[in-house]
């Protein structure tokens, strides 16, 4: 009896707040934009994009607000970024970059840092109260052989060492979205053959 008067007060005081939020326009509903290359682009449903064209991570790390700032979208309180960069990095200039004293481990670690850095700097710059803070993983490397290339945006590498290149950059991702408390939007092995590259 006692339970049944309780759940009647619960739903009583449900019915209540509905009442109120329509009166007083106050539901709030949430919005997630995409921010970065032409991943933020392609594959979602129901999104706000704000393609920055082929935009380097490396850069967007570097010049930060001067490349990318988020007070230039129209991104409300209680709403949801995903930054989706990397892919070109892996794709085309890690590889250029190594020497006999540089590692790719030592580029990626170099890129991943400072495009954390640009994305912190975004948040507490824009003061908009953000729901979630989401990083996109690099998506899985294409195979050379079947795919057009693009001879601005080059392959460089073989396809096993960009693997290497792209598997690395979502290690470091991961693990920096678990120290700044964001989320790692990971969907890289749903889109993999059994090389772990991209499935066609």
């Amino acid at each position: 009896m006692e339970n049944s008067q309780a759940v009647k007060k619960i739903m009583v005081f449900n019915v209540i707040e509905i009442l109120v939020k329509i009166k007083y326009n106050i539901f709030i509903y949430m919005s997630i934009h995409t921010i970065g290359d032409s991943h933020s682009r392609f594959g979602w449903t129901g999104t706000i994009e704000h393609y920055i064209k082929a935009l380097l991570c490396y850069s967007f790390g570097k010049e930060k607000l001067n490349r990318c700032d988020i007070r230039n979208f129209d991104i409300k309180d209680g709403d949801t970024i995903i930054f989706c960069l990397g892919e070109i990095d892996c794709r085309c200039h890690v590889h250029k970059h190594i020497t006999d004293t540089i590692t790719y481990q030592d580029i990626i670690d170099d890129i991943v840092d400072n495009y954390f850095e640009a994305i912190e700097l975004n948040v507490s710059v824009s003061q908009i109260k953000l729901k979630n803070v989401c990083v996109y993983n690099v998506v899985p490397p294409i195979q050379k052989h079947n795919t057009y290339e693009n001879y601005e945006f080059p392959y460089l590498g073989t396809d096993e060492e960009r693997k290497q290149y792209v598997l690395y950059f979502n290690k470091k991702l991961k693990e920096k979205c678990i120290e700044k408390n964001y989320i790692f939007f990971d969907i890289y092995n749903n889109y993999i053959d059994e090389n772990k590259k991209i499935q066609y």
